[in-house]
């Protein structure tokens, strides 16, 4: 029995076929192609234990903002992909809201199957706001 695999161009590997991994690689084609970020910059299932040790959450996308010496914990931009009919729009932001305990990025985006939402940070008041689309890196 074979299994479909997709080729990931950033851990640079064949990974199973998933619902939920068709929509990462076309977030990943999406911010590679559209957005302009540098494939360097760009972590897959990024595990915050690397900031909180006490946890096992993983991210599906963080672009980094080292250019701008920003520490691990700011990214540039968070996403959360997710297959269509998995997740709710509702129980997305639970989760989420758990990965921005720990990280504070500039943008966030979450992809629930073919449609996204686009969120920035404002430092001033320390909330996101719902944005258009992602700025060109």
């Amino acid at each position: 029995m074979t299994h479909e695999t997709l080729y990931d161009p950033i851990r640079k590997k064949d990974v199973p076929a998933t619902p939920e991994e068709h929509v990462r690689q076309a977030t990943i084609r999406f911010l590679l192609d559209v957005v302009k970020v540098p494939a360097h910059l760009i972590t897959v299932e990024f595990g915050l234990c690397a900031i909180e040790p006490a946890t096992d959450d993983r991210v599906d996308i963080i672009v980094n903002n080292f250019r701008e010496g920003s520490p691990l914990d700011k990214p540039w931009l968070l996403v959360e992909c997710k297959a269509p009919g998995e997740y709710t729009w509702d129980s997305l932001q639970v989760q989420l809201n758990r990965y921005l305990k720990v990280l504070t990025p500039k943008y966030v985006m979450l992809a629930l199957g073919d449609a996204t939402a686009y969120f920035e940070y404002d430092a001033a008041t320390r909330r996101f706001s719902k944005i258009v689309g992602l700025p060109i890196f």
